[in-house]
């Protein structure tokens, strides 16, 4: 591509990059290389039935060869001779292939006047002389040795004798071993000796059946090359004249029919633009070009002339569409952001309240949703939890969901039982139900001090629950109709004690329809598996991996439902302490430290913690957060969360770091021997062994694409 604009370049520039110019080279360059195909599949073609016509040639000749050689001598018993003679020889008198000595081995070969030697030199160099070959000769493969022994060569230069022996091709000489007797035996092979060769033949077999030597006739490659000299130059000017003419004349032709109409729409285009700026609306520049070309461009030239007579209104239309657009992008950002402000959202919600934590989030399909969460504290002792769906997405649900999410809570805070405050909903909702719009949803009342869970469900998902030492299943509950369907339906209670411990999960529709490419769904499944591998975390952490593992399965397909969630975890009325866990999240840097220690500091002594026992925490702190800086996001950084846990009824301060750097388990790292002499100890190792054994347990997991290491020490 040029560096400049058309409108930057100079006359000879605009000529270069010209269409016209592009259409000249193209079709010029398509020519050629068209000419260049057909040369070569001429050649190719030609070199073939060349190559095919020789080989057929080499092969009949060895073949009358050796129906003539077979009648005039007994070339069977001259080469069973020679090749008993060269298998009974070592490895060591084969080498000397050659010389005298070697020669002294076959003394035993009649070579003289009148012998079948004689004859079969005779015969073979008849055959030579009568065709065009470059060698024909009779030879056996030995295959032990992968070499071809010669019997009789009639070369009148250079022959080899009896018993003389060159290695060749394995594979080539498994051909002609293996031959069924179909079809024309040969093989291509090169050699440093003979350069490219074709060698043919046929087999000579004794009354048995059994091969015993091969008349082979050798085509030098180079011929079939020779061959395709003339008939090369010929198809070459051939192709060279043809596509000269065709470029020229199609290059013009094209010029026509596609740069020069093309030009006219350009001008026509530049002078409506400059019209228009002038202020002139009704123009008919493309209309007046009269371009019949009777193809695209033809086209193209009434589209533009009717875009002409079109564009004034509208733009004018384009002007109105647009600010609706901007009013309604405005009032949807408004829509969302009430909707968000409906929603409670800070968290932990209660925090003076330690019988129970929770966290809950909503991820809407489009910019409003209609699912929502709510929870609120009915009176001191109970605590009112809603997660529902409404049918519809977008605005209409948005305002739907916060007329039925306002009902709700306005019920739940008479303080009636879940079905009652459904019932009451439903029947507030059904009497003015125009949108035939329905909310599905669960209601759960939880008394703080007892645990005791009283909750309905109207047509929504199950709730998944993990009990204390237990695992998460789901609650297959009673469902009552949805909200809004139907005015009189009846719902019921049912009732679950929550012990402490116990956590509780509650979602909409949105996650287990979750759909990736395959459009296979996220399943009930794969939600309790994600919640069972983060069952010893805190809502929020487990609220984190859910929508993680989602996102991972979904892909970069689209969210086509809101994804709602809730978890509460129960830790019951008796409940003091460390819960829920304090957490602090600071960038894993060795600067960071000091803030992660006086983090920790700060819990320790308001739980007059020791300062021996302080100062022990703070040096494993120390080496814990140095390790993860320099090594867990290397080279880059990234976040270190820090927990801080308390157990009153064992007076053990628990904290844990977490990072999603390189998986690395330091609890696995062999303990340096502390006896030997500082140089001569390895490197490393001696941090995490002082933190081993200074604190009083020492624990790490990866889950969930993170490290966790986690010390405890009694205060």
């Amino acid at each position: 591509m040029p560096e400049k604009t058309v409108r930057e370049m100079n006359a000879v520039e605009k000529l270069h990059h010209s269409l016209a110019a592009k259409i000249f080279r193209a079709t010029v360059t398509g020519c050629i290389l068209l000419g260049l195909v057909a040369l070569i599949t001429g050649l190719g073609l030609y070199s073939y039935s060349l190559s095919g016509q020789i080989i057929r040639h080499a092969f009949d000749t060895a073949k009358s060869a050796a129906s003539t050689v077979v009648i005039r001598s007994d070339t069977v018993s001259a080469a069973k001779d020679v090749m008993e003679i060269y298998r009974n020889l070592s490895n060591d008198e084969k080498l000397l292939c050659g010389s005298e000595e070697y020669r002294s081995f076959y003394s035993s070969v009649d070579m003289g006047a009148g012998s079948d030697y004689e004859t079969l030199i005779h015969l073979l160099r008849g055959f030579a002389e009568d065709s065009d070959i470059s060698y024909i000769y009779i030879a056996m493969y030995d295959e032990a040795t992968s070499a071809m022994v010669y019997i009789a060569d009639p070369d009148p230069y250079a022959p080899l004798l009896p018993g003389d022996w060159e290695i060749v091709n394995r594979n080539g000489m498994m051909k002609f071993l293996d031959w069924d007797g179909t079809g024309i035996l040969y093989d291509i092979d090169r050699t440093a000796k003979y350069g490219w060769m074709c060698t043919t033949g046929v087999p000579i077999r004794d009354e048995s059946g059994q091969v015993c030597a091969f008349v082979l006739a050798d085509v030098m490659v180079d011929k079939v090359f020779s061959g395709m000299k003339e008939f090369t130059l010929q198809v070459s000017l051939a192709v060279l004249i043809i596509t000269a003419v065709v470029a020229v004349v199609l290059a013009n032709h094209m010029r026509k029919k596609i740069s020069v109409p093309i030009d006219q729409i350009a001008e026509a285009a530049e002078s409506y633009v400059a019209d228009r700026r002038k202020g002139k609306i009704d123009t008919d520049h493309f209309a007046m070009l009269n371009i019949r070309t009777g193809d695209e461009i033809e086209n193209l030239s009434l589209v533009m002339a009717g875009m002409e007579q079109d564009l004034a209104s509208i733009e004018d239309d384009l002007t109105k569409i647009t600010a609706e657009k901007e009013r309604l992008s405005t009032e949807l950002d408004l829509a969302q952001r009430i909707q968000n402000a409906m929603l409670p959202h800070i968290f932990p919600p209660f925090p003076d309240r330690e019988e129970f934590d929770l966290f809950a989030s909503m991820d809407p399909a489009k910019a409003v949703g209609g699912d929502f969460y709510d929870y609120f504290l009915v009176d001191d002792d109970h605590l009112c939890l809603v997660m529902a769906d409404v049918s519809g997405k977008g605005i209409p649900g948005a305002l739907f969901m916060m007329v039925s999410k306002i009902i709700l809570q306005s019920c739940a805070m008479l303080g009636q039982g879940p079905a009652a405050v459904i019932s009451k909903t439903n029947e507030a909702i059904c009497s003015n139900n125009q949108a035939d719009m329905f909310v599905t949803a669960w209601v759960g009342i939880l008394e703080l001090s007892t645990g005791k869970l009283t909750a309905s469900s109207a047509g929504h998902e199950y709730p998944i629950i993990k009990k204390p030492d237990g695992c998460f299943e789901v609650f297959k509950d009673k469902h009552g109709f949805v909200i809004g369907g139907f005015p009189q339906s009846k719902y019921q209670d049912y009732e679950l004690h929550l012990a402490p411990g116990t956590k509780l999960f509650l979602y909409t529709d949105g996650l287990p329809e979750a759909t990736d490419k395959d459009r296979s769904m996220f399943g009930l499944n794969r939600i309790t598996s994600v919640l069972n591998e983060t069952a010893e975390m805190h809502p929020k952490e487990i609220l984190a991996s859910v929508k993680r593992a989602v996102e991972s399965f979904v892909g970069n397909e689209e969210q086509f439902d809101d994804i709602t969630m809730m978890c509460i975890s129960y830790y019951g009325s008796d409940h003091k302490g460390g819960n829920p866990v304090k957490e602090l999240t600071v960038k894993a840097t060795i600067e960071n430290i000091s803030a992660v220690t006086e983090f920790v500091d700060d819990k320790l002594k308001e739980l007059g913690c020791s300062i021996k026992t302080q100062s022990q925490i703070d040096i494993a702190i120390d080496e814990i957060v140095n390790n993860i800086a320099s090594y867990a996001y290397a080279p880059d950084t990234g976040d270190l969360t820090v927990q801080f846990e308390f157990d009153e009824d064992t007076r053990t301060a628990s904290v844990t770091f977490i990072d999603s750097g390189i998986p690395f388990d330091p609890v696995l790292a062999e303990d340096p021997d502390v006896t030997l002499p500082a140089e001569d100890r390895g490197i490393g190792g001696l941090g995490i062994f002082l933190v081993k054994k200074t604190m009083d347990n020492v624990s790490y997991k990866y889950l969930d694409g993170r490290n966790m290491l986690r010390i405890e020490k009694k205060i």
